[in-house]
């Protein structure tokens, strides 16, 4: 089916509603047509706030993946991580522990880790990727899902609207004597 055609029949159903008061006044390819553009409206609105959802999701795990890497950088040889001096450093520490419910142990508030505290700062901090990464992957499937039932109830409408479409045309071509 081509777009002119679709627009056409859109637009009739437009102006039907909007001259009918009843929905049992409309035709049959009218109120397929209302119904399944509604049914994509909705498919699309949701799959559009589950996007939102994973974008928010990844940017916590990039801002993760950043503190990681700052703490890997500040970390010094005997795997020791002074973060004392570092405002970036703490500011995504603080940010971590808010927003992502990253435990860690301050000592007096001076931001420095011995071995082992940094060894479970990072642990922590990696286990906290994993659980956003696991669903993310779930939410991919979920917007797998809904662009699928989206291409299934736009071939439904086809297969509606087109046997409706060619019967008109056979018939008007019947009435032509063609």
């Amino acid at each position: 089916m081509s777009p002119e055609p679709t627009q056409e029949v859109l637009s009739e159903a437009i102006n039907e509603v909007e001259t009918t008061d009843a929905p049992s006044n409309l035709s049959i390819e009218s109120l397929a047509l209302l119904i399944t553009t509604e049914r994509l409206d909705q498919l699309e609105k949701k799959t559009m706030e589950e996007f939102k959802e994973l974008k928010e999701r990844q940017d916590a795990v990039r801002a993760l993946h950043k503190l990681l890497k700052e703490i890997n950088a500040n970390t010094n040889q005997k795997g020791e991580l002074d973060a004392s001096n570092k405002e970036e450093l703490q500011k995504l520490l603080d940010e971590a522990k808010e927003k992502y419910g990253i435990e860690f142990k301050n000592k007096d508030g001076k931001y420095k880790f011995t071995k082992d505290d940094r060894d479970r700062l990072v642990e922590n901090v990696k286990m906290s990727v994993d659980d956003l990464n696991v669903q993310n992957e779930m939410q991919l499937q979920t917007i797998t899902r809904l662009t699928n039932e989206r291409y299934e109830s736009y071939q439904m409408a086809r297969t509606i609207l087109k046997p409706l479409h060619d019967d008109k045309v056979q018939k008007a071509r019947a009435i032509a004597g063609r």
